[in-house]
């Protein structure tokens, strides 16, 4: 067996994932595992569809097994969610590669950025920029000027190349034996509001199937038909400002102390969020009223995300527990039958299997079950409670 994996949130599974699971055949892999964000994405927004269409969607398309980041991965920074999905690919224990898609497409030049990360210059020079209040995001670009020189700064500009960045410094960071693969990221650029003959980015997809608008040929046709029961069945598309009122409750009730535990919570945006929250009557006009230089609205949505579900600071500090299975077909059978053997952490096929795991496990699921409750609110058609501990795992 020749396990690659793949970090991923397929919201909606598009072209380019097909490109990228083809990629991965082609480089050798026989067997294809996605650890997939759940009912929330790194953005700070809700998956325009569930988590359980998204892994048949991947199923249907070439994924043999669909696993889940936790929500408190899911909806964190680049850093952080690259080491959510690094941990649980090295977890399974059989997998031999970690594959990406990236703009740069040269795994030698993302390499050396990693490197450079942990020398003693660049740090200097990170920690100097920041302390200028420069933006996080920024100051790395700054930073990479001064250590390795603008065309290196100029790789980190673009969001897959970033998240590449990520995934092969959490490799380094947690000593993973996972070796780090790439192809270059074909079609429109990320978060690009265009397109060309059969590519578009997910967020443009989203945008067209939010507004009812024709986005089939950018798709596979499997998911272009996932896609439409789930719209039919009144269970799609979720977005951000279905949770509008349930976001500005919950922003206008919450203590002080609510407010501190937060992930990332600093220089008294608690404050300011608090009092926006008291003024505003649309999220359009939260964010506006709180974004400063430091905290771009990514950040922002991120933390206002984390409010909604209860998730705190130290919900964030727990490393995965587990291995969540959303899905597999018969090759991903042959993964889960092997990964029995080798797994590092346990592996959960059902809500009952949490029972004799650690508080911490506890908390974890708890977590989801609470982040996936919220979701069911935010539906056309309303959900049902409980879901995280019903639903059962598509099999193909």
């Amino acid at each position: 067996m020749n396990l690659f994996s793949v970090i991923s949130e397929f919201n909606p599974f598009h072209n380019g994932h097909s490109y990228l699971v083809d990629s991965m055949r082609k480089q050798g892999a026989t067997h294809v595992a996605a650890i997939m964000s759940g009912n929330y994405t790194q953005r700070g927004e809700p998956a325009v569809i569930d988590k359980y269409a998204r892994t048949k969607a991947a199923l249907d398309s070439g994924i043999d097994l669909v696993l889940l980041i936790p929500v408190t991965y899911s909806t964190a920074s680049a850093e952080k969610y690259a080491l959510g999905g690094v941990t649980i690919a090295e977890a399974m224990g059989c997998c031999n590669t970690l594959f990406f898609g990236s703009e740069c497409g040269e795994i030698q030049k993302l390499e050396k950025i990693c490197e450079t990360f942990e020398s003693i210059s660049f740090k200097a020079w990170l920690a100097g920029y920041i302390s200028s209040n420069e933006t996080y995001a920024r100051a790395v670009e700054l930073s990479l000027v001064n250590t390795l020189g603008e065309e290196y700064a100029e790789i980190m500009r673009t969001p897959n190349n970033i998240l590449a960045v990520q995934y092969m410094k959490a490799i380094r960071d947690i000593k993973s034996s996972l070796i780090p693969k790439t192809t270059t990221r074909i079609g429109v650029a990320h978060n690009s509001q265009a397109a060309n003959e059969s590519y578009a980015s997910a967020s443009f997809i989203r945008h067209l199937i939010e507004a009812n608008a024709d986005y089939k040929k950018f798709v596979t046709q499997k998911s272009y038909n996932i896609i439409k029961e789930a719209i039919y069945n009144k269970a799609a598309p979720v977005v951000l400002s279905n949770f509008e009122r349930l976001i500005l409750y919950r922003l206008r009730t919450m203590s002080e102390n609510d407010y501190k535990i937060l992930p990332n919570i600093s220089e008294g945006i608690e404050n300011r969020i608090k009092n926006a929250s008291w003024h505003s009557t649309s999220l359009d006009e939260l964010f506006n009223k709180i974004k400063t230089k430091r905290y771009p609205n990514s950040r922002l949505r991120r933390l206002v995300l984390h409010a909604l579900l209860n998730i705190t600071e130290q919900d964030c500090a727990i490393p995965p527990q587990y291995i969540r299975v959303l899905g597999f077909n018969e090759r991903g059978k042959e993964i889960l039958r092997e990964m029995r053997k080798t797994a590092a952490l346990p592996i959960i096929m059902k809500a009952q299997d949490i029972k004799g795991l650690n508080y911490e496990a506890h908390r974890q699921f708890e977590c989801e079950s609470i982040a996936d409750d919220i979701y069911a609110l935010a539906l056309p058609k309303i959900g049902k409670f409980g879901k995280n501990f019903t639903e059962n795992i598509i099999i193909q």
